[in-house]
């Protein structure tokens, strides 16, 4: 069985700022070309097997010979029948074996395999993805233990014991101590947990390497925990005579310049990390739950559930206000989007303006958005906004400060009474919208209509996305005209 990929490092292939250099043809590509490596190696192995078939077919074969002739030898050998088989067997089968054993198995897979290796991903590549992975890890707290725990077939957020050895690594060529610190002692604990360790050798990394790697990161730190790494390098593999050498000189070089170790700082999150990570206090004396049925007749019938998030700024929540269908037909006008209103707001953040008229059913949204608001002027056009970030963002300052809709100057203008904010997807993990200030924490749920006023003093932040893309429907609600 081929080593899975780690979940975590695709995501971010699919997800990261850096990774999402590559656009989405290329990470097509990027799957194609996996598929196709994985198919040779199945198919290589299928060679393997066949020629492991043919050589134990055989073995039994002989076996039963030899056994017939171990009971009663003399009498075996004094049949010149079997005298002449063995010795014939003895005197061409095993050289002809010779050859079967030196010849080259999967000859066709291995000059597949050759042709593949160019469109590989480059070291800029993997750097980039090693870097969003720590940054990653940092902004929302997640341990390396806690990721190498973690099954990789039920949980979207692992790494495997091989990820961490390489993260740590690249993170030493970046002088980043402290962090390669962390991730070549998770990977050095944990070397024996996955089911694929017996691979690592031949994968290029050797239990004993691991701890060789993690004791040098711990002598740029000054740590006594070198001793340790270093000893289980050498109890791993003894007769290193480069490890020898290598751990003696750094014994001498402790003794004579003994140095103040390099700790871990203390941990002193921002409260926008703390808030992306749901570390904070929620007020849930200011939450209301109602029904709005007072704004439009219709609503006396049909009322619409609204939770009260904040009163300032007033903010509330429709759960579950957009029909499926009615998803489904944006997410389809999405995807028609011609090329003249579609725009991109900065790097992973793009989009398209569709006007209320487009159909009778953004016509019906508009109204029921009206009808949640109690307002009556709206901005004419529906702007659809697809994310997917690794870095924290403002939505909102992205539309103030693009020239990219020379007839939408309402922040300039300050009549924008009210933002309108329709999940059209769920981010299964990340991707939150809060205003850290006001308390407000909103996870992204499917057919939700999130509603703020008077919000131009407060800043709406999109956290980090971890998993899934981000689409939102966004309508500015205008000031009444006097």
């Amino acid at each position: 069985m081929a080593v899975p990929l780690a979940p975590l490092i695709l995501l971010l292939i699919l997800g990261c700022p850096t990774c999402k250099a590559f656009d989405e043809k290329r990470v097509l590509g990027m799957l194609n070309l996996e598929r196709d490596l994985l198919q040779i190696l199945r198919d290589y192995a299928e060679k393997l097997e066949e020629k492991i078939s043919l050589i134990n077919n055989s073995l039994e074969e002989y076996i039963e010979d030899i056994d017939e002739a171990n009971l009663y030898p003399e009498e075996y050998l004094s049949n010149p029948l079997n005298a002449f088989r063995l010795i014939r067997h003895m005197h061409q089968d095993w050289v002809s074996w010779q050859v079967y054993m030196e010849e080259q198995v999967g000859a066709e897979q291995i000059a597949k395999m050759e042709l593949l290796l160019p469109q590989l991903p480059k070291k800029l590549d993997f750097k980039g993805a090693a870097k969003d992975v720590n940054s990653l890890s940092q902004f929302y707290n997640f341990e390396p233990a806690d990721l190498v725990e973690q099954h990789e077939f039920e949980s979207p957020l692992h790494l495997s014991p091989l990820d961490c050895y390489h993260l740590g690594l690249e993170l030493y060529e970046e002088h980043d101590y402290l962090g390669a610190a962390r991730w070549l002692e998770v990977a050095a604990h944990n070397y024996t947990h996955s089911r694929y360790s017996d691979l690592y050798d031949l994968l290029g990394a050797p239990r004993w390497q691991v701890y060789r790697d993690l004791a040098r990161t711990l002598f740029k730190l000054n740590r006594e925990g070198v001793y340790d790494a270093y000893g289980s390098a050498l109890n791993l593999n003894s007769q290193n005579v480069h490890l020898i050498q290598e751990f003696g000189q750094m014994e001498l070089f402790s003794l004579r310049d003994p140095m103040e170790p390099i700790l871990d700082p203390e941990q002193d999150p921002t409260g926008l990390e703390s808030h992306c990570r749901g570390e904070f206090y929620a007020h849930k004396a200011e939450l209301l739950c109602e029904y709005n049925n007072w704004v439009d007749p219709f609503l006396a019938y049909a009322p619409l559930k609204y939770e009260m998030l904040a009163r300032d700024p007033y903010t509330i929540i429709y759960p579950d206000s957009i029909f499926e269908t009615e998803i489904q037909h944006v997410e389809n006008a999405y995807e028609r989007c011609p090329r003249n209103v579609q725009f991109e707001l900065q790097k992973g953040v793009v989009g398209c303006s569709i006007s209320d008229g487009y159909s009778p059913v953004m016509k019906r949204i508009k109204e029921r958005v009206l009808d949640m608001t109690g307002m009556e002027n709206v901005w004419e056009t529906f702007y659809i906004v697809e994310y997917d970030q690794l870095k924290t963002f403002e939505i909102f300052n992205l539309f103030r400060n693009t020239n990219k809709f020379p007839k939408l100057k309402v922040f300039d203008l300050e009549d924008v009474e009210a933002t309108v904010m329709i999940f059209l997807k769920d981010v299964p993990l990340g991707g939150a919208i809060t205003m850290p200030n006001e308390g407000i924490f909103v996870e992204p749920k499917r057919g939700s209509v999130l509603i703020t006023l008077d919000h131009k003093e407060h800043s709406t932040t999109v956290c980090p996305n971890i998993i899934g893309k981000g689409l939102v429907m966004i309508k500015f609600i205008l000031k009444k005209d006097e």
